[in-house]
């Protein structure tokens, strides 16, 4: 624990320092400094930790954390690794945006349905009935325990299936602008 905040620390003092050492954009006008800001943020994103493995490990762990049922703290857990493991922070907040609202409830769908699996030995009932008799025999509460442990658990092999799958498309891809 004390190697990973001593790495988040190095990580953002050298973070600091290439921010504060980005060329200067030459602008006609800046209020209070936020288009400066912005420029040389921007260009040290798109520059650090660009080597394919580097990107495809940002782009595994981006998806993972993405497929989690954390939806309000996907920002802050995926800035805190992409420090800890000095990855292309970029490259992890928009891998993890993979639970957009248009895939989220497939996503969701396929992690309770192989959490579910995996805990209790067979998948979750696809009919009203089924569900209904589920239901009756937890009660609320313990149905809706029972659907996010299901989630929780099934978001590790799903969000590492599909992070690997996108992990190597990118590692390819960064391979081959890397070698033009």
């Amino acid at each position: 624990m004390a190697n990973l905040l001593q790495n988040i620390r190095d990580e953002a003092g050298g973070f600091r320092d290439a921010f504060a050492a980005a060329p200067e954009p030459p602008l006609g006008w800046d209020v209070f400094g936020g288009r400066r800001a912005l420029h040389k943020l921007g260009w040290l994103l798109l520059r650090e930790h660009t080597a394919p493995r580097e990107l495809a490990l940002a782009v595994l762990v981006g998806v993972m954390i993405g497929a989690t049922p954390f939806y309000l703290f996907h920002t802050a857990l995926v800035l805190l690794l992409a420090f800890a493991f000095r990855l292309n922070k970029l490259a992890v907040w928009i891998a993890s945006n993979v639970s957009f609202p248009v895939v989220a409830p497939f996503l969701t769908f396929a992690s309770v349905q192989v959490g579910h699996l995996i805990l209790e030995g067979g998948w979750l009932p696809l009919t009203l009935a089924g569900v209904r008799e589920l239901y009756a025999t937890r009660g609320p509460v313990g149905f809706g325990v029972d659907l996010w442990l299901a989630w929780l658990v099934g978001c590790v092999p799903v969000g590492l299936a599909l992070g690997s799958l996108f992990a190597s498309i990118t590692y390819g891809v960064a391979r081959s602008r890397r070698s033009e």
